[in-house]
């Protein structure tokens, strides 16, 4: 492994949508050949129940019970992550924010991507009230680009992982540049 990367892809799960209140379930990370980095359920500290979310990304309090929690993670998460050049991801800032309440700290040279604000202006929905385009699912945007995957598929952060990255790489085609 290099001891650089230039791109890596992350993409978590989680018991809800609020970093510093809901807690991390998943957290998979790939660099830019789509090789797994770093793939590991995480056992909740406060949250026993998530009934809305599991519904979602289907990770079951039974499914965590034996994971470790994130504060034994973090080191080797915070050493891939703060390797990278370029982390991207699909509304990247909601994984970053659950990492950084658990102490991730970026470096500011870095640079962050988020496929879904990219894809929001190439998918062309614009939206009058805000003045902006729209906001696509991870699936739309998959969808878009030629990914094929299963609907149990969706939602695993390993999966959405290697769709973000699947999309990003056609992104940057489409741009000229290959990557």
């Amino acid at each position: 492994m290099k001891d650089n990367l230039d791109v890596v892809v992350l993409d978590t799960e989680t018991t809800g949508l609020h970093a510093g209140i809901d807690e991390l379930l998943q957290v998979s990370i790939l660099d830019g050949r789509g090789e797994i980095l770093y793939n590991k359920y995480i056992k909740p500290d406060y949250c026993s129940q998530w009934d809305e979310a599991e519904r979602i990304h289907h990770i079951s309090p039974a499914d965590v019970a034996c994971a470790p929690h994130i504060a034994d993670e973090m080191a080797t998460i915070c050493g891939i992550l703060r390797r990278a050049k370029t982390i991207v991801g699909y509304n990247v800032d909601f994984d970053l924010a659950f990492l950084e309440h658990a102490g991730f700290v970026r470096d500011m040279e870095q640079q962050v991507f988020d496929v879904m604000f990219a894809f929001a202006e190439i998918y062309g929905e614009y939206n009058e009230y805000y003045g902006n385009y729209r906001w696509q699912k991870l699936s739309t945007c998959a969808a878009y680009y030629g990914y094929e995957w299963t609907e149990n598929e969706q939602h695993n952060s390993l999966e959405d992982c290697r769709a973000t990255l699947f999309c990003y790489r056609q992104m940057i085609r489409q741009k000229g540049d290959i990557a």
